[in-house]
């Protein structure tokens, strides 16, 4: 604003020097510079008021250009940090898969070694139960015939005169002393008879 003023009154002495050298022309030079004058003034302030606009727009382009600058960096940051954590997600996904893949081959493995121990176990032990009943029906066949009366023998049915407990030839071997045999020809002749059929 000072470097205004000098202008204008450097312009308003050199127009009045240099007017002077005529009395018609300096009149209308006088006129003519006055409005010149006046004009460079309005000028002059409006061009202050323009200028001061101006450097306020551009003061504040420079501060939005800034923060623009700042959030561009910003982003640009979280980007980076977004695919920094994406890559290690992705590989611990990707161990995890593996990991989780090779436990399930193993226990795969594991169930299928299980079971075929299992199977052969039980094996082993179906052969061995019917080994043991074999050899216990053999025991007990061999337990029942203490006495001297076999009640298997062919389509007879033999009671036993003390317990009164009649058995019949497809029912489990047994012996019993020839004294106290009762021979019956049907089931319902020894019920007949008050005796009940053996449970075994």
């Amino acid at each position: 604003m000072h470097h205004a003023k000098k202008l204008v009154v450097a312009l308003t002495s050199l127009l009045i020097l240099t007017g002077c050298t005529t009395g018609n022309q300096q009149a209308a030079n006088h006129t003519s510079v006055k409005t010149k004058t006046v004009r460079v003034e309005k000028r002059t302030a409006a061009n202050k008021a323009a200028w001061a606009k101006a450097r306020a727009a551009s003061r504040a382009n420079a501060a939005s250009a800034k923060a623009l600058s700042s959030n561009t960096t910003q982003l640009a940051i979280a980007t980076s940090q977004a695919k920094r954590q994406s890559e290690q997600l992705k590989a611990k996904h990707d161990d995890a898969m593996a990991s989780s893949k090779s436990a399930s081959q193993a226990a795969a493995k594991s169930a299928a070694s299980q079971s075929k121990q299992a199977a052969k176990a039980s094996s082993q032990a179906a052969a061995q139960s019917q080994q043991t009943q074999t050899s216990t029906a053999t025991t007990s066949r061999q337990n029942n015939f203490s006495g001297d009366t076999d009640t298997a023998q062919t389509g007879r049915i033999v009671g036993n005169r003390n317990s009164k407990i009649y058995h019949v030839e497809t029912g489990q071997n047994y012996r019993m002393a020839g004294k106290n045999a009762v021979y019956f020809s049907t089931e319902d002749a020894a019920r007949a008879a008050g005796f009940r059929k053996s449970f075994r």
